[in-house]
């Protein structure tokens, strides 16, 4: 798990498994399963005690697996081959294979490091990218001076340059080095270059949990519907949203609403939501439009037009 940290700057929290007892006798024989905390977020580790099954041996063990315990579940591989990378991404089954990849779809995260390039496979933007990215898209200046962020942006050195690495090959910004520090640039256009970013936008949002209005941590800031129709001509939701980064047994709640009038809803989310925002009480536009991107409600889609037009008049 050192690997993680050393490469993603991620701190894995690793503990026993308890659902052994729950499985089949030839799962047992076929792997070590570990427990971890990343980022927040709750996954177990299947390490094959022997030669990897077929790909389709692999989903029925994993299915069985999350019958038992239903988090993402990472094989954790000595090495892989091409062809297995390959196959393994393209069923969407996250592995970790120590100097080879990292592959984590459910963290957003997809990292090559060692196969002919250097540039990175991802299908979507690093937490820290997306925030760089977003850092640079609400200045007006030209230019950013990365080693002026890191301190604002809760990021390691080690963590902004693997950010500046994937915007750069994702081809939303150009890089120039000014002595020793580097720095980015994009289009004239912030909107433009946003719209070009959108496709690779990871959603800040990681979790949602319905918790009791006497519960809510102190001052959350508004997210969601609710900061939409803060920022727009959009009418309030019906349950209020708020934001929040922690870990998710900080707060006491449900995965699901139960009762609007006693209960908010709390996003957590992958980052601070106030670190780019003009206010505490509610996250920054940018990456708000980021959590709605999937809401396929023609209203939301235009109130997220209207926030953006007014963010660059």
């Amino acid at each position: 798990m050192k690997y993680l940290t050393n490469t993603l700057g991620i701190e894995a929290h690793i503990e026993l498994w308890s659902g052994y007892s729950g499985l089949p006798y030839y799962l047992n024989e076929r792997y070590e399963i570990k427990k971890a905390e990343l980022e927040g977020v709750h996954c177990l580790f299947l390490a094959p005690k022997g030669e990897l099954d077929t790909l389709n041996a692999l989903k029925k063990h994993i299915a069985k697996v999350r019958e038992i315990e239903p988090l993402p579940i990472v094989l954790e591989l000595d090495n892989i081959t091409s062809w297995r990378r390959k196959s393994l991404i393209g069923a969407r089954i996250p592995f970790v294979a120590p100097d080879c990849q990292i592959y984590l779809p459910f963290l957003g995260i997809a990292l090559r490091e060692r196969y002919t390039t250097e540039t990175p496979y991802m299908e979507v933007l690093m937490p820290s990218s997306q925030l760089l990215l977003f850092r640079y898209l609400y200045q007006a200046e030209p230019e950013l001076y990365t080693n002026g962020v890191s301190d604002s942006l809760g990021l390691s050195a080690m963590q902004i340059s693997r950010a500046v690495k994937q915007l750069k090959a994702f081809d939303l910004v150009s890089v120039r080095k000014d002595g020793v520090r580097m720095v980015v640039s994009g289009m004239e256009n912030r909107r433009d270059l946003f719209e070009k970013a959108k496709p690779y936008l990871v959603n800040p949002v990681r979790k949602k949990v319905y918790v009791e209005f006497g519960t809510i941590p102190d001052d959350l800031p508004q997210s969601g519907l609710t900061a939409l129709s803060e920022l727009t001509m959009l009418n309030p939701p019906a349950i209020r949203t708020f934001a929040f980064f922690g870990k998710v047994g900080e707060l006491t709640g449900t995965d699901k609403l139960i009762d609007s009038d006693t209960q908010a809803e709390i996003e957590v989310w992958r980052y601070a939501p106030t670190l780019l925002s003009d206010s505490p009480s509610i996250v920054d536009t940018l990456s708000l439009i980021a959590s709605l991107q999937s809401d396929s409600d023609e209203r939301v889609e235009q109130a997220a037009e209207e926030a953006l037009s007014k963010l660059w008049r």
